[in-house]
């Protein structure tokens, strides 16, 4: 996604490769019969598959992030926004919203969702470095009402939606894992429904 974790993967893949010892160099001489792949052709034969990238988690990460805004924003909209087709909306989009936290919480858990030698605040980190709604303008949505609270609403889903779109776009793109793939397909298709809808609030 980012040229530097693209930099970062190769530089990771580099040292890699100069920490191997004679022993571990490619071999002309064809395995033994009954010999085990390597951890490396087995490696390969993973990426090769498409299973998951570093693209793929990211993506995951940054759009879970982005999802569980969207469902605060929902929760605030039952009790401060003024406009019925508002809220309604706003329902529709924590149900939908749920059932994808449901879905990248499954894929960050599973080993395709793991980054191998990274500490939990990495990710964090990772997370954090997406355009998403500011503490700010979260606590100023809390604290509206009414009419100035349905602009505010609009703005900010409006803004959520365009950031999961550009991550969905990049994970069809770079990404490699057929469950993430599909979760950015399945959202770009619904969201020109959503961003219509909220422009006709």
């Amino acid at each position: 996604m980012r040229r530097s974790t693209i930099i970062g993967a190769v530089l990771i893949g580099g040292l890699a490769l100069a920490g191997c010892t004679p022993a571990e160099a490619p071999s002309d001489q064809p395995p033994a019969p009954g010999t085990p792949p390597s951890a490396t052709a087995q490696h390969a034969g993973q990426q090769g598959a498409g299973e998951h990238s570093e693209t793929d988690r990211e993506f995951a990460q940054q759009l879970l992030t982005n999802r569980q805004q969207v469902l605060e924003l929902a929760e605030l909209a039952q009790t401060n926004a003024q406009n019925a087709e508002l809220k309604t909306l706003a329902s529709e989009l924590q149900q939908s919203a749920q059932l994808q936290v449901g879905q990248l919480n499954a894929f960050l858990t599973s080993a395709a969702g793991q980054q191998s030698g990274s500490a939990p605040e990495d990710a964090a980190d990772e997370v954090g470095s997406t355009d998403q709604q500011s503490a700010p303008q979260l606590d100023q949505l809390r604290q509206a009402t009414g009419a100035p609270f349905d602009q505010q609403w609009k703005q900010a889903v409006q803004s959520l939606e365009q950031s999961a779109a550009q991550l969905a776009r990049s994970e069809q793109e770079e990404g490699q894992a057929q469950a993430m793939r599909k979760l950015a397909e399945d959202f770009l298709a619904a969201q020109q429904d959503v961003l219509t809808k909220i422009n006709a609030l």
